[in-house]
């Protein structure tokens, strides 16, 4: 009539197993060889499938630092019309193929290959130098969404040809955002300075930085304390109905049909623990159940803003 002891062991061993194992495979894939990735990617350049390409050239530049990989990872920016990361890439290929060529000859063929390809974009691009003034610990500037490293800060950077967006970010200070029109084969410079610096702790919020007050909130409080009990009950009584099992399947075997009447005490005592464990199953998914829709829709709520504070 159900699973001894001995059988859901086994099935909860198995069970674990599985698990493991299905978690193993969550782990990280093993890395290509660079060489293998730039192999499988000049296949899929070839192929003009450059958005799969791609990522294999920068996982071979990561892992080798090489400019024959770079330079493919610039040429399929450039077929994808990332014409600005594309030209930032061709620029490290002719600097690093141009070091390496120095004491290894074989690099000359590339450097020669990027320094053409680079001056073709020249004409297709746009570039933003970006200055900030006396920048704060932790200053990061993206421009058009792309991070700027430290030695690209009062440098010319390629940009798409358009209006460029520009975020500035520092420790302690409020974000600054600007836009520049840039044309194609042009040069903008753009001047940044933190002015506003973030609120510290017992200074007044600026407008719109008031905390919103709420309301309730103890229905959801005792939520989480009405589920912990109810859970409380779902496991006393799987534990409940493990044991009347076992004690089923123990009278059954030692009976081997209807038990006379001195087994009438266990008999009794089976059905008593099959009641509570129904009684700890049922009741307690039930208020297991309430306390979740507590937690839901508890609260808090937030009230709403006073006239002076929408004035402000």
């Amino acid at each position: 009539m159900g699973l001894s002891w001995a059988r859901a062991r086994r099935w909860a061993v198995a069970l674990l197993i599985l698990v493991g194992l299905w978690l193993a495979g969550l782990g990280p894939a093993a890395a290509i060889d660079p060489a293998e990735a730039f192999k499988q990617g000049l296949e899929l350049f070839q192929k003009k499938r450059f958005d799969e390409a791609l990522p294999l050239f920068e996982e071979a530049v990561a892992d080798s630092g090489s400019p024959n990989a770079r330079i493919y990872v610039a040429r399929c920016l450039r077929e994808l019309g990332r014409l600005d990361a594309a030209y930032e890439e061709m620029r490290l290929t002719v600097r690093d193929a141009t070091r390496k060529a120095e004491t290894e000859p074989k690099y000359e063929p590339t450097r020669d290959s990027a320094a053409s390809e680079l001056a073709l974009l020249e004409p297709r691009v746009g570039r933003l130098v970006v200055t900030v003034v006396e920048p704060p610990e932790g200053t990061v500037v993206y421009v058009g969404g792309r991070e700027l490293s430290v030695d690209q800060l009062g440098v010319p950077v390629a940009a798409m040809p358009g209006r460029v967006d520009v975020r500035a970010e520092a420790l302690g200070f409020k974000p600054v955002e600007r836009t520049a029109d840039i044309e194609a084969g042009s040069t903008r410079t753009m001047t940044i300075t933190f002015d506003e610096a973030l609120p510290v702790d017992g200074e007044r919020p600026g407008p719109g930085d008031e905390d919103v007050p709420t309301t309730g909130g103890e229905v959801r409080i005792a939520g989480y304390a009405v589920g912990a009990v109810g859970l409380v009950g779902v496991v006393v009584g799987a534990v409940l109905a493990g044991k009347a099992q076992a004690d089923f399947d123990a009278l059954t075997e030692e009976c081997g049909g209807p038990c006379p009447a001195s087994e009438q005490t266990r008999i009794d005592d089976g059905r008593s623990l099959t009641l509570g464990a129904n009684i700890g199953l049922i009741g307690g998914s039930i208020v297991t159940a309430a306390g979740i829709a507590m937690i839901i829709f508890g609260g808090p709520d937030e009230l709403e803003a006073s006239s002076e504070a929408l004035f402000r």
